[in-house]
Formats: structure tokens, sequence, C-alpha cells
């Protein structure tokens, strides 16, 4: 009897283990797991690319290939504001911070001109999280059932953007704003939403039905949009 528990107990143990196993080798992060500890890309014009970058040789790493200085320098103001949506955002993924290449991650300074905006879009490769640095910015994003999340954040705040969601960011403040986002991989995507909508050549009765609104106004928005069809 005791024979009989024990393996019946161990069986059990058995089959947990499998089905745990079998759970967590399905689970995958946006960017594959890297194959050694470090990858600097390698930037150089003929160097290999498939997707990423082919490794510089370790003999020609150094410090300054795991740090970015792109962030330091304000953006001109008058630059901002003449941005079409008042904000300006710099991009630092592998092509300019080479020791980001393998690790998952982009990352990102908004600047925002005062009532500037990051339009709706999302990310469908990426989780993001966004930390306000100076200002008053209004942030949120809708979920798949049409929820919204948003607040009002100041600085020191931060928000997590789910992945591949629709989310903006709002300066609400008296003053221009900045933050520093961070996304969950090094090819993170990106689709504006008014953009994936109005600049392609959709046909104009999806965009008539599927928003309920006429042909003028279809037609209207699609010349608010640079290099319509």
């Amino acid at each position: 009897m005791g024979n009989s528990t024990c393996f019946t107990d161990l069986l059990k143990l058995l089959i947990i283990t499998l089905c745990a196993t079998a759970f967590f080798s399905n689970v995958h992060a946006a960017d594959p797991d890297p194959l050694a500890d470090f990858c600097v890309a390698d930037l150089s014009p003929n160097a290999p690319m498939v997707s990423g970058y082919a490794c510089k040789p370790r003999s020609d790493v150094s410090t300054k290939d795991f740090v970015y200085t792109g962030f330091r320098k304000a953006k001109d103001a008058e630059n901002i504001t003449q941005a079409p949506t008042g904000a300006i955002v710099d991009i630092a993924g592998p092509k300019v911070w080479p020791g980001l290449n393998t690790q998952g991650l982009t990352q990102a300074r908004l600047d925002f001109a005062i009532g500037g905006l990051v339009p709706l879009h999302t990310h469908p490769r990426a989780s993001e999280t966004s930390l306000v640095i100076k200002g008053t910015i209004y942030m949120g994003f809708i979920s798949e059932d049409n929820i919204l999340y948003a607040s009002t954040l100041q600085q020191g705040d931060i928000i997590l953007f789910p992945r591949a969601l629709m989310h903006f960011q709002l300066n609400v403040g008296n003053e221009t704003a900045i933050a520093y986002n961070t996304l969950t991989s090094q090819s993170p995507g990106l689709l504006l939403v008014a953009s994936q909508i109005f600049r392609p050549n959709l046909t104009a009765a999806v965009i008539e039905k599927s928003f309920g609104i006429d042909a003028a106004t279809v037609k209207l928005l699609k010349e608010s949009f640079p290099g319509h069809p």
C-alpha cells in the first residue's frame, strides 16, 4: 500500500513537471534570448545582416559601445513647436547604440511642445514604459475590449503600455515636457493609427462603413495626410 501511494505521488509529480516544462518552453519574449552575454552590433558597411546585426569582434568592443549620450542635448524649442503634432521622438536602437544588439531593448526620448502629442499608435512587437522627466503628460492606452486606461503623469511617474495596444501621450501642462521610454524589443515596430487608415489607397467604402462617415469626409481626411494617394 505504501509503495503504491509513493508511486502514485511520483507519477503526479512527473506529470506536473512535464506540463510545467511544456508551458514554459512555449513562453517567449518579444526577441529571442541572446546566445552570448552580449553581441555589440557590427555597423561596418560589409557586415552581414539577417535578423539584427552581426557581432563586432570581441577584441574591438569597448565601453563606449554600451553607453549612449545622444539624449543629453535638449531639443530646440522652435523645432518641437513646428513638428506636425508638436512632439519629437528620438529613437536609440542598435544602429546608434551598438551594445543594445540582442538585448531586446530600444530606448526613446520624447520632447513635447505645450499641447504636443504623440498620436495613437502601436508597437506590434513590444511592451513599453514611459517615464516623465519633465512636465505634465496625459498618457493612456486602449484595451482589446475598448476600455481606456489613462492618467495624468507628473515628473517621476511611469506608465506601462501593454504590447501591441494603441496608446498616446499628450502634454497637458503649461510648459514643455520630456519623457524617456523603454521598449522590450530592438525592433518594436511602429504603426500610426491614423496614417495606417487614411494614407494607403484603401477603398473609401471600407472607411465609410467602418467609421460611419460619408465619402466627402473620407476625402477630406485623406487629404490631410502628406503623400496620400
